[in-house]
């Protein structure tokens, strides 16, 4: 059975939206320190910065655990659905995580990420779809990708498959009884703004000018750390040795300029302020993560 769950998740998020993570940089993680990652060959990875993380708005995303224990569980609803259509699917056992890539909010952060691969992303293997016939997929994943708006309806054996298919029946399921779209939609504005917001911060703005003045004295001429990653000619498939370079420069200034840090301090102080002001629909949040998580981890005992 081919590996499965990042694939259901990004289609999670594709049917119902991201009603409940914390904004555009981690989520679903806790706040505080995470665990050492476990290499391949069994020695511990080297852990990188994760400030996604450790922002005070990450609270309000689901745990590492309870992402997959909803995963999970609508897996074994997924199975169930796909059992009515007689198609026998056993839901491939979730991995452990293994990536030890750094989080890039506030650009690189990892030296050795940025000698590897500039600015390139660490994407690891492309995930694998089910592991079923092309008829049994259909039913697996409904009507998606067809144009919006249209009527087209997917039949299996003179039955009527769900629009989005048993997967998506299944997320929409724990989704529609337990999800808390408001809230979470105000969970992920604090992390969408704060970001924005600290950009303006004095010594944020500061700080930028240490880290250019820095970059300036290695031969890279650059206003804020943002600009190289959107550099076209760091876009290309290929990665370059002015790339890696830049990318090396960047890092090195970060760390001489205390950048992540004061960033993070920075846009920290911001969600911490907002969160204030918004506590009643983030406890609102919090108490669905519970519930929806609890009614998972039932699921699961039940098979």
């Amino acid at each position: 059975m081919r590996r499965l769950a990042p694939l259901c998740l990004a289609l999670a998020a594709a049917l119902l939206g991201c009603s409940s993570g914390s904004g555009p940089s981690e989520g679903g993680a806790p706040a505080g320190p995470s665990k050492t990652p476990v290499t391949s060959s069994g020695s511990a990875a080297k852990p990188q910065v994760t400030f996604g993380e450790r922002l005070p708005i990450a609270r309000y995303s689901y745990t590492a655990d309870e992402s997959a224990v909803i995963e999970s569980a609508q897996q074994i609803l997924t199975k169930r659905c796909l059992r009515t259509y007689g198609i026998t699917y056993e839901p491939a056992k979730r991995e452990a995580e293994t990536s030890t890539s750094a989080d890039r909010r506030y650009g690189l952060s990892s030296s050795s990420e940025a000698a590897r691969l500039g600015y390139h992303p660490d994407l690891g293997p492309l995930p694998a779809g089910p592991d079923l016939p092309e008829d049994a997929l259909r039913v697996f994943y409904g009507n998606r990708g067809a144009e919006p708006g249209t009527a087209e309806k997917v039949v299996y054996k003179g039955r009527e498959v769900p629009r989005n298919g048993c997967f998506g029946q299944s997320v929409a399921q724990l989704a529609k009884k337990y999800d808390a779209p408001e809230a979470a939609e105000i969970a992920r504005a604090i992390s969408t703004q704060s970001y924005q917001d600290s950009l303006t911060e004095p010594k944020v703005k500061e700080v930028f000018r240490n880290w250019s003045a820095c970059m300036r004295s290695s031969g890279f001429r650059y206003t804020t750390p943002l600009e190289p990653a959107n550099n076209r000619e760091f876009q290309r498939e290929d990665i370059s040795t002015k790339e890696k370079e830049t990318a090396r420069a960047d890092v090195r200034c970060k760390e001489k300029t205390d950048l992540l840090d004061i960033w993070f301090k920075a846009e920290s102080a911001l969600q911490k302020a907002e969160i204030d002001k918004n506590s009643k629909p983030l406890k609102e949040l919090l108490t669905a993560h519970r519930k929806k998580t609890e009614a998972a981890r039932r699921i699961v005992a039940e098979g």
